[in-house]
């Protein structure tokens, strides 16, 4: 299949991942992430293991994707065990290399200074400390980044924005199984 003229001056940079599973629920904070970060630079979705923070994070970033010029990025850092390493990881997701000795935060910071970018930085509850640096020297250097944190808990940076995300409770729907009735389940 041919892609029309100028398809790829069309395309966002960044890195999504395919949504494969549909989405249900989370308007309430989706929405209120989406306000938040047209407000603020950092909001950091906060919530037990397993509640949905990093679906919620993936969802805010596809609907916001058009507001950010320069791409939206995705960072996992939830396998990630030395904290020295995220400011590395950072930059080879977002292809920031340079080899002249400088501090990967310094080199993160340049290449986002004049840039129009969403930042998700999923998982970072092993690594708050390492985060947060890195957070505050990059939204320091660079106006039009904002970063949104899944974490079980929040950075504690100056200016940052926590989202609670509880426990998801599905409303039951006004459907009842009829108990009387033998149903068929086909393979």
């Amino acid at each position: 299949m041919t892609e029309p003229a100028g398809a790829s001056t069309r395309r966002r940079a960044g890195n999504m991942p395919a949504e494969v599973t549909s989405f249900v629920g989370r308007q309430r904070e989706i929405a209120d992430a989406k306000r938040l970060l047209s407000q603020c630079p950092l909001v950091t979705l906060t919530g037990m293991g397993g509640v949905g923070k990093t679906r919620v994070a993936l969802r805010v970033a596809r609907e916001l994707r058009r507001s950010f010029t320069d791409g939206v990025w995705l960072v996992q850092l939830a396998g990630l065990d030395d904290r020295d390493l995220v400011a590395h990881t950072v930059a080879e997701t977002l292809k920031a290399h340079d080899n002249t000795g400088r501090e990967v935060s310094a080199v993160l910071a340049d290449h986002l200074r004049d840039r129009r970018l969403l930042l998700v930085l999923d998982g970072c509850e092993h690594l708050v400390d390492a985060c947060a640096r890195l957070v505050e020297t990059v939204l320091e250097a660079a106006s039009g980044l904002r970063v949104l944190v899944t974490s079980r808990q929040p950075l504690r940076t100056p200016g940052e924005h926590v989202l609670p995300i509880p426990r998801w409770r599905h409303r039951a729907s006004n459907a009842r199984c009829d108990r009387t009735r033998p149903t068929a389940i086909r393979p």
